[in-house]
């Protein structure tokens, strides 16, 4: 059997790629020292020292290979770069020396060195440069005897000066790649701080959101705040039918009534589930728009998030896919929250407001009531009469549809600002959160003209169809009447004599 054994940590930090630093004096390294053993080979042919002077000279041919060697292999690339230039000031130093302190050679090679180690250390790293320099030419100079031969001729002059100015220009070439880089970086860096900073402005909206127009309203001025250069729109459709937009909001972007709804019925066309951006205009120039799916983040929706941007680029994708991943996620809770509040607050069998909702709302009603400028608030208390009769003879199947019926029917006649909540097992309340005893009276009017006596058809578990009639009990009272703490009990106590002379006249007839 074939065995793989893992490369020990030390073999994996040898095939990594070396600092940017090393990468970058890679290419001067090795244009200077060829240079420097061209012009050894130009002197050796001058002053007839030949294979002498050449053989040592092929030294300065393996420094560079050497030395990025050195680097890419090191544990830290950095650090053994910021030797490879030390060293380099030293060999350059020997090597003036072997060629005779040559004016031109010991000058730009001097400063070059000097020049290359100050960029990278600053200072002190200049003293090194120079103090390794002068030890290694005085060095050798006391080693081999001090020979002076500061002119050669003009060709080697011009030579060396032309290789003098071509490095620098390189070298300078390099510097502005190097800050092009930095820059870059910095830029880079600033805009993942504005991708994280409205990242968490997101989650500060979501959190703060009561529901989801607000949610998407909120999120994407947040967006469009930390990006004023793009504009955003987002729309959510139904699973079934893509051609009904159920919310959208828009921030930055232009778009009347008409063009919201044709960009809707765009995306609705998008049947194919798209995992990166897609442009949706097709303008010959400036700017376009984007469209980033949220299929398989939403159970209820298809969403896309919109955006206005001169083009896309890797950086405003990643961006797009951040911003989709946080607004589903967003969403979904919020879905959830209210799903979770709805059931905490409604009514299982009628969808109406609960009993502790009802009492909850009593009490902000009962506290308004005592605080100035005191808001006056009135309750209409309800009973259906017969649903025992219901139960008793057809089912409690039956008299669930019946208690059903009546709170549709009943619901018909609210206003929005009305809060109609089941109470009991046959009683419903309705508050009037301003008002006075005129508001109940009305609604028990308009029920008694419009819903007393109407007909329901009830379904028992087993049988036929069953008619039976809607006659409702009903007690109203107000807080311009009684203390606020009394008006539910009042309510209750008037309905309760209203049915007690119903059924009176009803033994009576």
């Amino acid at each position: 059997m074939l065995k793989i054994k893992s490369l020990p940590l030390r073999a994996l930090q040898s095939v990594k790629r070396p600092h940017r630093l090393a990468l970058a004096t890679l290419g001067p390294r090795a244009f200077a020292f060829w240079h420097t053993f061209g012009l050894t080979v130009w002197i050796a042919l001058v002053e007839g020292s030949g294979w002498a002077l050449i053989l040592p000279g092929l030294l300065l041919l393996l420094w560079p290979g050497v030395a990025y060697a050195h680097a890419a292999l090191a544990i830290d690339s950095k650090r053994a770069e910021f030797r490879n230039l030390l060293f380099d000031s030293l060999l350059y130093g020997i090597w003036s020396s072997v060629l005779d302190y040559y004016v031109w050679a010991t000058l730009t090679i001097g400063l070059a060195c000097f020049m290359n180690n100050m960029v990278v250390g600053g200072l002190r790293r200049l003293g090194l440069s120079v103090a390794l320099f002068t030890g290694g030419s005085l060095g050798w100079g006391a080693l081999t005897g001090f020979e002076f031969r500061p002119y050669l001729g003009v060709g080697v002059d011009i030579y060396q000066g032309a290789g003098a100015v071509i490095y620098f220009f390189a070298l300078a070439y390099v510097m502005h790649g190097q800050n092009r880089m930095i820059g870059h970086s910095i830029a880079e860096t600033q805009y993942k701080n504005r991708v994280i900073h409205a990242l968490l402005d997101l989650g500060a909206v979501a959190n703060r959101a009561s529901n989801i127009n607000t949610l998407l309203d909120d999120s994407l001025k947040h967006l469009h705040a930390d990006f004023p250069e793009y504009g955003f729109a987002v729309f959510l459709q139904l699973h079934q039918r893509r051609e009904v937009t159920r919310y959208a909001a828009v921030a930055g972007l232009h778009l009347g009534p008409e063009e919201e709804r044709r960009l809707g019925s765009l995306l609705a066309r998008q049947h194919e589930p798209y995992a990166s951006t897609i442009k949706l205009s097709e303008k010959p120039e400036g700017e376009q728009l984007y469209a980033t799916s949220m299929t398989g983040r939403l159970s209820r929706y298809e969403g896309w998030l919109i955006v206005r941007a001169p083009r896309l680029d890797a950086a405003l994708e990643s961006m797009l896919a951040l911003f989709v991943d946080q607004l589903a996620a967003a969403t979904e809770n919020k879905l959830l929250h209210l799903e979770l509040k709805k059931t905490a607050e409604r009514d299982g069998l009628t969808g109406l407001y609960n009993r502790g909702f009802f009492e909850a709302a009593l009490q902000l009603s009962i506290e308004g009531k005592a605080q100035p400028p005191g808001l006056d608030f009135a309750v209409l208390m309800m009973d259906v009469d017969g649903l025992k009769e219901v139960n008793d003879r057809y089912g409690h199947v039956a008299g669930d549809q019946l208690i059903t019926t009546v709170a549709e029917r009943l619901s018909g006649q609210c206003r929005e600002e009305d809060i109609l909540a089941r109470y009991g097992g046959d009683e419903f309340v309705i508050l009037f959160p301003s008002g006075d005893l005129s508001a109940p009276n009305r609604m028990a009017e308009r029920i008694r003209t419009r819903l007393e006596g109407q007909r329901c058809v009830i379904t028992p578990a087993l049988g036929k169809n069953v008619v039976v009639e809607v006659r409702l009990s009903m007690g109203s009272a107000s807080s311009t009447e009684t203390s606020a703490q009394e008006v539910l009990s009042l309510a209750d106590k008037r309905m309760y004599h209203d049915k007690t002379r119903r059924h009176q006249q009803g033994a009576r007839g």
